[in-house]
């Protein structure tokens, strides 16, 4: 959970990068005392040049001491969000279709259940296919899933993720943490 703080800090910055053309992934405080950083994650459509990021450290830099959000001394760190990307706003769920990803949920639920989501087997086209033989297998609560976003329903507010053969819905609201699942592909390079 986000302090009050916190929360009027993303918000300002979310505006600020905005207007500058940058989209804010994320931010974090790690550490504590003399050895507090506050670490902003943001991107570009076009990606992100080191040009970009000392420049939007300038900006960054001014909506953090108008807000003052920490009494004391902090480091700022402005980088891209890299290959595990969080995944925070619905836009970055619509962006992350077709890629693994790692969600957490707010509390641990039944993958069976409502709150976690609607689940079918993720061959299941409305034909006449048998169900999914571990459907019924994993009845303890989940609070992790590991598996590729399939779609996103924005009436709903749902995460379609198909993890363990499963297709399951996940309640937008009910995220705690997501990221992608980044994968690096050495072979395809050797290839070229």
């Amino acid at each position: 959970m986000r302090s009050k703080k916190e929360v009027q800090l993303l918000e300002a910055l979310e505006v600020a990068a905005a207007a500058q053309g940058f989209d804010l992934v994320d931010l974090e405080f790690a550490g504590s005392g003399k050895s507090t950083v506050l670490r902003v994650y943001i991107n570009k459509d076009e990606g992100l040049t080191i040009d970009g990021i000392a420049g939007a450290n300038a900006w960054i830099s001014e909506v953090v001491e108008r807000l003052d959000p920490y009494k004391g001394s902090y480091t700022l760190e402005v980088s891209s969000p890299g290959i595990d990307r969080p995944l925070r706003t619905w836009k970055h769920f619509e962006r992350a279709v077709g890629e693994e990803a790692v969600i957490t949920l707010e509390s641990a639920q039944d993958s069976r259940s409502d709150a976690g989501g609607e689940e079918k087997p993720a061959s299941d086209a409305g034909g006449d296919e048998k169900p999914h033989t571990d459907a019924g297998k994993d009845k303890k609560p989940r609070l992790k899933y590991t598996g590729l976003i399939t779609g996103v329903d924005p009436d709903q507010l749902l995460i379609t993720l198909e993890a363990d053969g499963i297709q399951h819905q996940l309640k937008f609201n009910q995220i705690r943490k997501a990221k992608i699942k980044g994968r690096l592909d050495f072979e395809s390079r050797r290839d070229s």
